[in-house]
């Protein structure tokens, strides 16, 4: 089986995922709805969280067993850490194409990625299954620091008088992170929850080293392994 499998919490993951299933005719899949772990070429996009790989991409690779393996890490124009790498190392899966590809961070205003043409060499990759080469890249020293607390520490989210206590938030929490609107300890600030909110009930504010953090010299590089 190949499969297109994605995590993304602003849609922007999910964007890319539909473009490679639709080059590529491989069903495409939410990893949080997957009922089989074993695949031929899967290839797996998800955002960068804190120059870190997301808790349930890191499931998905302990779980999986693939032939080939093609990471597409999204990043949001900082720092891209060294996700791929760590992959290569720690997973018993054979990478064979990889991508960090810039979008627009969660917590800023900005232009999304749209130039898809320029993954195609991604594509053309799947037919030659060859491992490929994952340099080290660079990470900071405390971006494994209690990363999910640094978030909560940079980000407020808000309730206002729209909150209708539908629930819709807690459905789309997969954390178990909030309740009617409240956030507790597992919440990453991924805002996957203000996001789906129906009623624009959920909002969020910068405190001043995030806004700080923001303002770092941007880096957009689109980088492609194959």
């Amino acid at each position: 089986m190949n499969a297109v499998v994605f995590y993304s919490n602003t849609g922007q993951s999910e964007r890319l995922a539909e473009y490679f299933a639709q080059k590529t005719a491989f069903p495409v899949f939410d990893i949080f709805k997957l009922s089989n772990y074993v695949f031929d070429t899967v290839i797996l996009v998800f955002p960068v969280h804190c120059q870190n790989l997301p808790k349930p991409v890191k499931n998905f690779l302990s779980r999986s067993q693939t032939n080939a393996l093609i990471p597409i890490a999204t990043y949001g124009k900082i720092c891209f850490g060294n996700v791929l790498h760590e992959i290569k190392e720690r997973y018993a899966h054979t990478v064979t194409a990889a991508a960090y590809v810039p979008t627009k961070h969660a917590y800023t205003d900005g232009n999304v990625f749209d130039e898809y043409a320029r993954l195609d060499p991604i594509i053309d990759k799947i037919a030659d299954p060859t491992p490929a080469a994952l340099p080290k890249t660079y990470k900071n020293p405390f971006a494994n620091f209690l990363p999910a607390w640094r978030s909560r520490m940079g980000i407020k989210i808000y309730k206002n008088n729209n909150c209708d206590g539908c629930g819709v938030c807690d459905l789309a929490c997969d954390n178990n992170a909030i309740h009617n609107g409240k956030t507790n300890r597992k919440c990453i600030r991924c805002l996957k929850c203000v996001a789906a909110c129906p009623n624009g009930a959920l909002s969020y504010s910068l405190r001043p080293l995030m806004r700080l953090y923001l303002h770092k010299n941007k880096c957009d590089k689109l980088i492609i392994y194959v």
